[in-house]
């Protein structure tokens, strides 16, 4: 989430100003982090960072970095939050070539150096001004699958009319019906999270929830503060104990590897808390 990373790593909001190196940077730190675990990353491309070009360059720097798959989106570059002011999209010719170059950008990876992402190509004309609205948006998706993205999804359908309404007119072309859907949802005033079985039936493949973790974690942060700067300290239940967070951080795995190669070096972990 390119929202998640502005807030996490620049404390600044998701409004064109964090960088390719910025967002590759912090998707090689998760990958790495996550890689035993099996987990598939998706990363947020953005624009792809500016002319074909570039996206050529994000398209590799994720793969590279270790993501499983990457959005690129239409909106105009620097792009912006989907829920900020001055969102702003290319027109359709612009925004298809984007997805060109990433599609021609992925398959030179496969062939050249067997490096591979899901490309999920991503329209924000729904909720534009001036960019067309949902027929856009279909029309848009539509292309998308037709030039070879591996997922399409069309931001800020308006509930499953709308979703329904975009999957139909996928299945009405033979690349539509072979590609997937994406949906996307944030916790919102007076929007109503859509279950991921009730999107499975739209004929929906995928369904994130891009700042939910972030939000819960944000949270339980400022609750605790509050409740220091009061002179009082977090209850136990609400804290992680230190063994575990010890464990998570990666100490025993560590120690492992240690006692392979320098037998005596390492001392011996603190007593659980």
């Amino acid at each position: 989430s390119g929202f998640a990373v502005s807030a996490t790593a620049l404390a600044m909001p998701d409004a064109g100003l964090i960088s390719y190196g910025e967002q590759v940077q912090v998707a090689r730190n998760i990958c790495e982090a996550t890689r035993s675990s099996g987990l598939l990353v998706i990363g947020d491309g953005d624009t792809g960072f500016g002319c074909s070009g570039n996206v050529r360059r994000t398209l590799r720097g994720y793969a590279a970095a270790g993501l499983a798959g990457i959005s690129v989106e239409d909106q105009v570059y620097p792009k912006r939050c989907s829920y900020a002011r001055g969102l702003a999209v290319e027109n359709r010719k612009r925004a298809i070539a984007r997805v060109r170059s990433a599609v021609s950008a992925r398959n030179e990876m496969r062939e050249e150096c067997g490096l591979d992402l899901v490309l999920i190509a991503r329209t924000d004309c729904r909720n534009c001004s001036g960019g067309g609205g949902l027929e856009e948006a279909i029309a848009r998706c539509v292309e998308f699958a037709r030039l070879g993205a591996d997922v399409v999804y069309a931001e800020g359908l308006k509930g499953a009319p709308e979703l329904k309404q975009l999957n139909e007119a996928m299945a009405q072309t033979q690349s539509g019906r072979e590609t997937p859907l994406m949906i996307a949802q944030v916790e919102r005033p007076g929007v109503v999270l859509m279950q991921a079985e009730e999107a499975a039936r739209l004929g929906y493949t995928l369904s994130l929830l891009g700042l939910t973790v972030l939000k819960v974690a944000l949270r339980a942060m400022k609750d605790a503060l509050a409740e220091m700067a009061a002179g009082r300290h977090p209850a136990y239940e609400r804290r992680m104990p230190f063994d575990e967070l010890y464990a998570e951080v990666g100490f025993p795995a560590h120690y492992a590897w240690e006692e392979r190669f320098e037998e005596g070096t390492n001392p011996p972990p603190p007593a659980p808390a």
